[in-house]
């Protein structure tokens, strides 16, 4: 038996993380930002902490997180959020040389070349692996009120070239974010030059990309390549229903196959020499029917329970290729198509706020099946999906939320 730690504990891809990790025969322990939480809620941690939020509350959360590694002793720690992955990656070398844990992350310079969505695209462009024209934007100085004008003139020379190599309209897009936050799309130089200084005062560094217009769905591609380099499994999940509904997480989704797609993202990690756990997210543009690579999220995904309905167990492969001698290449012959997958808090959302509640295929109503499972829980761990609805409630009831997220 391994002990394990698991930050970003509050997430509802915890959930089914905790339950095979605990199937397993594991001791779990999370770090959760919020008790009012799916992650927090499952019957399958054996120990859980409210600590400071790694994102809002970072050298807090440093502060805590080593006084927590002091008395305890994990054998491995796995990153569950944008945030924690971002946090661990910096602090990899000195929580496995000091403390002797190992940390399923990559290491920082790696997680960074990942995680900067504009130095993906340039590797992306390199080797000729599909992705929209994406760039930096340039950095929001915080005095900028106060700048002389020559500041301020080379400030919007700067939008201009990005604006003019990507062109409108397009999307800016934080580089560490997750669930869609603080995505805008932008018509023209004005509203860049309008909406992009305060969603960098929240967010931090930002990219420039293309608009793909997409269909009513979108793919997400699970992969774990080992330190060989060989890819131990994968998972294309087609999302179909997701909340926010101007694009954001999924809440109902299907397994699918894909071979391109599958060789375009596993090309793309063996030139990011990646190793480990990668999600990417893949948009299909209406117009053309081109595939494009939109990001990495080096992170486990809320999607993650379809993988496990797939048949695909990256729980085992985790420990497998962290703490044992490394990960089994599992066989795609069992890999299961069809598996539908439901976020029922988020779904829920997506009822209230979706004017095809009523004329989707295949129905909301549809609620059992031997190919439906749920992010948020089971029959037999059901707390999880009403403690994600109850947040969903709350959040639901705040108008300023209402106004940001609920616009289709």
């Amino acid at each position: 038996m391994s002990k394990i730690l698991l930050l970003d504990g509050e997430g509802v891809q915890v959930v089914c993380m905790a339950r095979e990790l605990s199937k397993l025969g594991h001791e779990l322990t999370a770090l959760c930002a919020q008790k009012v939480s799916s992650g927090y809620a499952t019957k399958y941690l054996h120990h859980k902490y409210k600590s400071p939020n790694v994102r809002l509350e970072t050298e807090a959360f440093r502060a805590y997180f080593y006084k927590h590694l002091k008395p305890h002793q994990y054998d491995l720690i796995i990153p569950m959020g944008d945030e924690s992955a971002y946090f661990l990656s910096r602090e990899k070398e000195t929580v496995e040389q000091l403390y002797k844990m190992q940390c399923a992350v990559e290491t920082y310079s790696t997680f960074e070349l990942a995680n900067a969505k504009h130095k993906l695209m340039e590797v992306c462009e390199k080797y000729d692996i599909v992705h929209p024209y994406t760039r930096a934007l340039p950095e929001v100085n915080a005095s900028f009120d106060n700048a002389q004008d020559i500041v301020r003139l080379e400030f919007r020379e700067s939008l201009k070239s990005v604006a003019e190599y990507v062109e409108f309209p397009a999307m800016i897009k934080p580089n560490l974010s997750a669930g869609a936050k603080g995505i805008t799309k932008v018509e023209n130089m004005e509203e860049l030059e309008e909406q992009y200084p305060p969603i960098a005062e929240v967010f931090g560094a930002c990219t420039l990309q293309q608009y793909v217009e997409q269909p009513d769905y979108y793919y997400n591609v699970i992969l774990f390549r080992k330190r060989d380099g060989e890819i131990a499994a994968s998972t294309v999940i087609k999302i179909m229903r997701y909340f926010p509904l101007k694009g954001g997480t999924s809440c109902y989704s299907e397994t699918v196959e894909h071979p391109f797609l599958l060789e375009q993202c596993e090309r793309c990690l063996d030139k990011l020499n990646w190793h480990g756990f990668a999600d990417f997210d893949v948009l299909e543009d209406k117009r053309t029917g081109e595939l494009k690579i939109i990001e990495i999220n080096p992170r486990v995904p809320s999607s993650l329970q379809a993988s496990f309905a797939a048949g695909v167990n990256f729980a085992k492969i985790f420990v497998d290729e962290y703490l044992g001698n490394g990960a089994e290449v599992f066989d795609m012959r069992k890999y299961k198509t069809g598996q539908q997958v439901r976020w029922f808090g988020l779904d829920v959302m997506w009822f209230l706020m979706s004017p095809q509640r009523f004329s989707f295929r295949p129905s909301w109503f549809k609620f059992w099946g031997k190919n439906v499972s749920y992010h948020d829980g089971t029959w037999r761990d059901p707390m999880p999906m009403i403690a994600g609805s109850l947040q969903g409630v709350v959040k639901y009831l705040d108008p300023n939320f209402r106004k940001a997220k609920l616009k289709g």
